[in-house]
């Protein structure tokens, strides 16, 4: 039997035990909860309990890097949704996961350690190597959820909070060869956002930037360039957009975040060849039968599938350094497949999106 220490209670977290309860067999794991709301620190709770466990799994905003390292000195498993090296450090700079990852994939341990397991970083890793093109190319992490509310008018499927920090505060960034590059004044002298017409509408998107760029970049050599294209629930960027760097805490907390939406929230990945072929491969999830099944929206089921799908691989990865999904998707394809396949989480190929003349000139003039 697994004995799982889950970190954070939060929807992710709960998302994680329906799908336990869902996919496992009954007795085959227990699982216990650290939250900070219930007054338990996980930095502070595993040093006394560490013994009482097989595997931490960190849905939490505890650092990445430290917790993962306390659970290789305990000999514990480890999985992480994303690679968090400081949530809301000031300090913090999309160069650093450059070296981040070059330096984690170094780490001698004698645990299973799985970091960046959601679904961006995680399960959209595993899209890209898997239909990305052959020979030059560019691609893009890129999302925009179409969800209604009748009751609210600002709202967001997932934490506004969240969004805010990564998108209206953080720098906006893109990643090249040569490095990460930063594109905010760029972007501000053309409007604000990216643009580009989906299905007869307009969508803004803003390029945040996601530690698993950088994993992608460094499995591949024919990759020349890559971002994250996000655009949130269409009202929530408004608001956040309109408001920009005035938003304080208190007005960002007091968004309300209803779970039961319409709409769908759709993520994959952009594909150029650099020539006259785009294709995006995307999921579509809808929000309100993502919310019957597991009481969670889209965005944090999809998460948790990722972290479900390190715990389902645990026995067949190495102890001797840690795994990405990037790495597991080159070693096993299959198996990854069969797992989402499993779940119901699966992907479609979409060609042309996008006309390619309106995507260069809005998308390929920050590269």
């Amino acid at each position: 039997m697994k004995r799982i220490l889950l970190a954070g209670y939060g929807n992710i977290a709960h998302a994680f035990e329906k799908i336990l309860l869902e996919q496992e067999t009954v007795g085959s794991y227990q699982l216990t909860v650290c939250d900070i709301a219930d007054g338990n620190d996980i930095m502070d709770y595993l040093p006394h309990h560490h013994d009482e466990f097989d595997v931490v799994l960190n849905t939490s905003l505890a650092n990445s890097i430290a917790l993962s390292k306390m659970c290789i000195d305990y000999g514990l498993d480890y999985i992480d949704v994303g690679i968090e090296d400081g949530i809301g450090n000031p300090d913090s700079t999309p160069s650093d996961y450059t070296a981040l990852m070059k330096e984690m994939i170094q780490w001698k341990t004698h645990s299973r350690i799985m970091l960046g397991f959601g679904v961006n970083p995680g399960i959209l890793e595993h899209v890209y190597q898997k239909h990305k093109p052959a020979g030059s190319h560019f691609a893009f992490e890129l999302e925009h959820d179409d969800a209604l509310s009748s009751e609210h008018k600002v709202f967001g499927t997932w934490s506004p909070f969240m969004y805010v920090e990564e998108a209206v505060f953080a720098e906006k960034v893109v990643v090249r060869k040569d490095g990460t590059r930063v594109v905010d004044e760029q972007l501000a002298a053309n409007g604000g956002t990216m643009t580009l017409n989906y299905h007869g509408g307009q969508r803004h998107y803003l390029p945040i930037h996601h530690e698993e760029l950088m994993s992608m970049m460094m499995s591949c050599d024919d990759l020349l360039g890559t971002a994250y294209l996000f655009q949130a629930p269409i009202a929530m960027q408004e608001y956040c957009l309109r408001k920009g760097k005035q938003l304080t805490d208190y007005q960002i907390f007091a968004i309300p975040v209803p779970q039961n939406l319409q709409g769908s929230d759709q993520v994959g990945m952009l594909f150029w060849d650099c020539g006259n072929n785009l294709y995006w491969v995307k999921n579509t999830t809808q929000n309100k039968a993502t919310w019957l099944r597991y009481g969670v929206n889209a965005v944090c089921w999809q998460t948790a599938t990722g972290a479900w799908i390190a715990y389902r691989l645990l026995d067949a990865t190495s102890t001797d350094h840690p795994h990405t999904m990037t790495e597991l998707s080159q070693l096993m394809p299959d198996a990854i497949d069969a797992l989402l396949n499993q779940i119901g989480l699966t992907f479609e190929v979409e060609e042309q999106p996008f006309n390619i003349e309106d995507f260069k000139n809005n998308i390929m003039c920050y590269f």
